[in-house]
C-alpha cells in the first residue's frame, strides 16, 4: 500500500504543479515580449487546469482508497491475532 501513497502524493504535486503553469500563463497574457499568441495561451491555460485538477481529483480518490484497504488490512490482522 506504501506505493499507491506514494503516486497518490506525487500524482497531486504534479496537478498542482500544473494549476501553477496554467496561472503563471495567465499572468503572462499581457507581456509583450511573449511570442505566443492569445488564443493558444488560453488554451494551454485551460488544457493545463482541466489535467491538473483531473490528476488532484484521482490522486484524492486513490488516496482514499489506499487508507480503505489498510484499515480492512489492519482489522484483518486483529482478527488474524485474536483467534491465535
Amino acid at each position: 500500500m506504501n506505493g499507491e501513497k506514494t503516486r497518490s502524493c506525487l500524482m497531486g504535486i504534479v496537478g498542482g504543479y500544473l494549476i501553477y503553469t496554467a496561472w503563471q500563463l495567465f499572468q503572462g497574457r499581457n507581456d509583450p515580449e511573449t511570442t505566443m499568441t492569445i488564443g493558444v495561451m488560453i488554451l494551454f491555460m485551460v488544457l493545463f487546469v482541466i489535467a491538473g485538477v483531473g490528476l488532484m481529483v484521482y490522486a484524492v480518490i486513490l488516496w482514499k482508497k489506499g487508507m480503505a484497504e489498510d484499515k480492512e488490512e489492519k482489522q484483518v490482522k486483529e482478527e488474524e491475532d485474536g483467534l491465535k
